[in-house]
C-alpha cells in the first residue's frame, strides 16, 4: 500500500493488529472502542474496513458485527478474499474468547460469523488466527495444552473448510510466557511472531524464524529464532 499513515485511519488512540487482502486494495483493522463504552465502562476491541482509491486509504467502515458488549478483533483474510477469521468474546462461544469466521460475500457484505468450534476453541482463550493460502491456520491458545501461557498452534483447513488437525508448533517458537501473532510467509519458508519471553528488550517483542525444513503436519516447527 502507497499510503499506510492517514488520518482517516489513525486516530487518538489504539490501532492493532491490521490485516490486507492478496492485492493489498482492503484492510481490516482492530481499534479500540472508546466512543461507544459498554455499560460496565469497559473499552472493548472493534473491526474496521478500508479501501485503496486512488493510492490513499478512504475512511473506514465498521464491521456488521461490532458491539459494545463484547469484541471483535484479530482479523485475517483468506488468500482468496472469500472469508475473514477473527477472534471474538461475543456471546454463544465456548470459552472467553473464541475463533469464528465469516463469508466475504462478492458485494463486500459479510456473513454470520461462524464458531470454528471445539478442536480450536477451549474454556480458554484463542486468539490472532493468521490463515495462509496453503490452509494453515496459526492461533494462540491458552486453553490447549502447551508450554505456557499463549502458545501457538496451527490448524489444518481443509478444502471444504472444515477442521482437521490441530498442532502445538513446539520449541522454540513457543515457549513458557505468551507467544502469539504468527505470520508465514509465501513460501513458507520464514516468518515473525510476537512473544513475552524472557531476553527480550522489552514486554512483548517481534521474534523472526527460519524453517530448516519444510512444514508438515505431524511434525512440529524446527528452526532458529532471533
Amino acid at each position: 500500500p502507497t499510503t499506510f499513515r492517514n488520518l482517516k485511519i489513525n486516530k487518538k488512540y489504539h490501532e492493532g493488529p491490521v490485516c490486507f487482502n492478496a492485492d493489498e486494495t482492503t484492510m481490516i483493522f482492530t481499534r479500540n472502542n472508546y466512543q461507544d463504552k459498554s455499560l460496565d465502562k469497559v473499552i472493548r476491541l472493534q473491526m474496521f474496513t478500508s479501501k485503496l482509491v486512488d493510492g490513499e486509504w478512504q475512511k473506514e467502515e465498521a464491521f456488521p458485527h461490532n458491539a459494545s458488549s463484547h469484541s471483535v478483533g484479530h482479523a485475517s483474510i483468506s488468500n482468496d478474499g472469500k472469508w475473514l477469521y477473527f477472534a471474538s468474546d461475543m456471546p454463544g462461544g465456548i470459552g472467553g474468547v473464541d475463533i469464528y469466521k465469516c463469508a466475504i460475500n462478492d458485494d463486500g457484505t459479510y456473513g454470520a460469523p461462524i464458531n470454528l468450534g471445539d478442536k480450536i476453541n477451549t474454556e480458554g482463550n484463542e486468539m490472532f488466527p493468521s490463515i495462509h493460502e496453503n490452509g494453515m491456520l496459526f492461533f494462540s491458545s491458552n486453553g490447549l495444552v502447551g508450554l505456557g501461557g499463549l502458545d501457538l498452534f496451527v490448524a489444518q483447513v481443509k478444502e471444504d473448510l472444515s477442521i482437521g488437525k490441530v498442532m502445538n508448533l513446539g520449541y522454540p517458537v513457543n515457549s513458557n510466557k505468551d507467544d502469539f501473532s504468527l505470520i508465514l510467509d509465501k513460501e513458507a519458508k520464514s516468518g515473525y511472531f510476537a512473544s513475552n519471553r524472557s531476553g527480550g528488550h522489552g514486554d512483548d517483542d517481534i521474534y523472526s524464524f527460519n524453517l530448516l525444513k519444510p512444514f508438515t503436519f505431524g511434525k512440529v516447527i524446527k528452526g532458529t529464532v532471533s
